[in-house]
């Protein structure tokens, strides 16, 4: 039997299909879902969403804009279009903080209850049509502000009883891309808060057939732009999209969000079915939006309101970031302390293998020092006190045999034995003063002993081990110096190489080392010194350090070039600040270069505010901003 729908099931039909769809000849159908749009906060900004799209509808109007969705979020979106058809979205977001962000969602739009008549106006039962799209999505944020995101996305659309073999129906799966460039650090107010998005939708059209018709979803290219302008306590986006879909007349899309403070949002848009309004307001983890519009067909169909509620909650990625250094921290830690217990194993067992040489062959002194070097690392190792006990005890034996065989063959015994308690005080105190690794102050002690009694071999060993024991400290400072050379630890190296200078040592090879490490140490400090300063815009402060780290190192070049850069930059002019404007603006410089990069972007901007065209501030902003930037990788 054939059928066919009365005049006014034909219109409806043919405007749900048609008017809210494009048909085209060459290039598929334009899907309902993409025609009418996904939430009320893009209808409120006229559908001028591709470049701004932080929220779960992203997965729709643009998927790269999910990694700016700071936290879980769900959105729920119900509206009643018109003669009972009904358009529902489900859609959800996760970010993560390295992985980028993921998101799905579930649209549909479908009507039921349409008469069927046959060709003599007889009923022939109701007909009912919808389609689902299902949204699967991903996007990573990449170096150069770019962020790229995309949708895998399966298509199911039919009608059912329309026939009286049944449903017709098929599914097709699609891909669509998304970009999104926002630059994050430019200092220019002409530059800073753009936004650029490129959605391609049907990059990978989805293919249905129903029936005997086949249907491909048309590529639909979309451009969209935004700048944010920064108000006191509220902003104010402003936004423009173009819509090139094939075989379709381009369309234009403008958008306004004000949002003032965390109150809410008022919105403002145009497109090409008139004027569009929207508002919402957040309390807690909850989101309402409003938007109202002129449907598809404003002739024919009255205005559409939607609703959308969306529940955010969650660790933001702020905390997300703070949580993961917190636990980087903690490992770095855990790390650090497995390779120091490691090196503390490594230099017990060395010391205590070279006291047990030193034990047998019955050099004492040179025994007792390794042995207090393995208890300054464990003090409660038993065989390393079992040990320095018995050196102790055969040193003083030792010692006290030798000054007996000393007075006894002296011919003055009364004089040799005030010269024997000199030297044993003597002695004493340079064992102890060696135990505190004052090694200057031993050698003293051992040498003013000696002078007394010059044939003393346990004087001369005393002042032999002392002088092994000094290089030997100053080569352990020596290497920690390059370690904190190479972390850039330069005025740590600095402490370290003035400590080393202080225990003296007359190993030449050794101090030349020393002597050599200093002088690179002081032109890197000064190289990194004076790149912070330049940076920031402090030229003249950063010409002085150049000029020093020129008089140690004439013949750098890396050194001449940015000497040389600076000597430029001093002679551009800047706009003068007044003395509290200027004493705010140094509290930044301190900031910055004790690392609280954000505390003196922080307050450079509220300088900034006063001075908006400041040649030095904007530079100092920037260079804080790309510091914060490489600090957070």
């Amino acid at each position: 039997m054939r059928r066919n729908m009365n005049s006014s099931v034909f219109i409806f039909s043919l405007l749900l299909l048609g008017a809210f769809s494009v048909s085209a000849q060459d290039g598929g159908t334009v899907s309902n879902l993409s025609s009418g749009g996904i939430g009320s906060r893009a209808l409120g900004v006229g559908n001028a969403f591709t470049a701004l799209a932080d929220d779960p509808s992203a997965v729709f109007w643009n998927p790269a804009g999910l990694e700016y969705v700071s936290q879980q979020s769900l959105m729920l979106f119900h509206m009643t279009v018109f003669e009972g058809t009904l358009y529902d979205f489900i859609g959800y977001s996760y970010p993560t903080l390295n992985l980028g962000s993921f998101g799905a969602g579930i649209g549909r739009i479908g009507t039921g209850d349409v008469d069927q008549r046959d060709i003599y106006n007889n009923p022939q039962g109701t007909a009912a049509y919808e389609e689902y799209q299902f949204f699967l999505s991903y996007a990573k944020r990449l170096p150069w502000d770019l962020t790229v995101g995309t949708t895998i996305k399966a298509v199911r659309r039919g009608w059912s009883n329309i026939y009286t073999d049944g449903n017709l129906s098929d599914v097709g799966v699609g891909l669509d891309l998304g970009l999104m460039y926002r630059p994050e650090y430019f200092t220019s107010l002409l530059l800073r808060d753009w936004s650029v998005g490129l959605n391609l939708q049907n990059i990978v059209p989805p293919k249905l057939n129903e029936g005997l018709a086949s249907d491909d979803l048309p590529l639909s290219v979309k451009v969209g732009l935004m700048r944010r302008i920064q108000l006191p306590g509220s902003s104010l986006n402003l936004l423009m999209d173009t819509d090139m879909t094939r075989n379709r007349d381009l369309r234009l899309h403008f958008g306004a969000e004000y949002r003032f403070g965390n109150l809410g949002n008022l919105r403002l848009g145009f497109d090409p079915s008139g004027l569009t309004y929207g508002a919402g307001t957040q309390y807690s983890i909850f989101q309402v939006d409003y938007g109202f519009g002129n449907s598809f067909a404003a002739s024919v169909f009255a205005p559409m309101h939607r609703i959308t509620l969306s529940v955010n909650f969650g660790r933001n990625r702020d905390e997300m970031f703070r949580i993961s250094e917190a636990k980087r921290q903690v490992e770095e830690e855990r790390i650090i302390a497995e390779v120091r217990e490691l090196d503390k194993q490594r230099s017990i067992a060395t010391h205590l293998k070279q006291a047990e040489t030193f034990f047998s062959d019955q050099k004492f002194i040179d025994a007792i020092v390794e042995y207090q070097q393995v208890l300054s690392e464990d003090p409660f190792h038993p065989q390393a006190k079992m040990m320095l006990d018995s050196s102790n005890v055969l040193l003083a034996k030792d010692f006290q045999n030798q000054q007996n065989l000393a007075v006894q063959a002296a011919i003055d015994k009364e004089r040799a034995e005030q010269d024997q308690l000199f030297i044993a005080k003597h002695y004493e105190r340079g064992r102890i003063l060696l135990d505190q690794k004052q090694f200057t102050e031993a050698l003293i002690e051992f040498n003013l002993g000696l002078e007394r009694d010059p044939q003393n071999s346990q004087l001369t060993e005393a002042i032999a081990t002392t002088r092994r024991r000094l290089n030997e400290e100053i080569g352990s400072l020596l290497a920690k110096i390059r370690t904190e050379f190479s972390n850039q630890n330069y005025s740590e190296a600095l402490r370290l190489v003035a400590d080393a200078r202080l225990l003296g040592g007359d190993n030449p090879q050794v101090l030349q080392q020393l002597e050599t490490v200093a002088e690179r140490i002081k032109i890197q400090d000064n190289i990194q010194r004076g790149l912070l300063l330049y940076e920031i815009g402090q030229y003249d402060d950063a010409l002085q350090v150049f000029e020093q780290a020129m008089r140690l190192d004439p013949e750098n070049p890396l050194l001449k070039q940015y000497y040389d850069e600076t000597r430029m930059e001093t002679s551009a002019a800047t706009d003068v600040m007044d003395p509290e404007t200027e004493r705010r603006y140094l509290e930044g410089v301190d900031l910055f270069l004790s690392g609280k990069y954000q505390q003196a972007i922080d307050l450079w901007e509220k300088v900034l505010e006063k001075h908006p065209y400041n040649k030095k501030i904007l530079a100092a902003i920037k260079g804080a901003r790309e510091r914060l930037k490489n600090s957070r990788k």
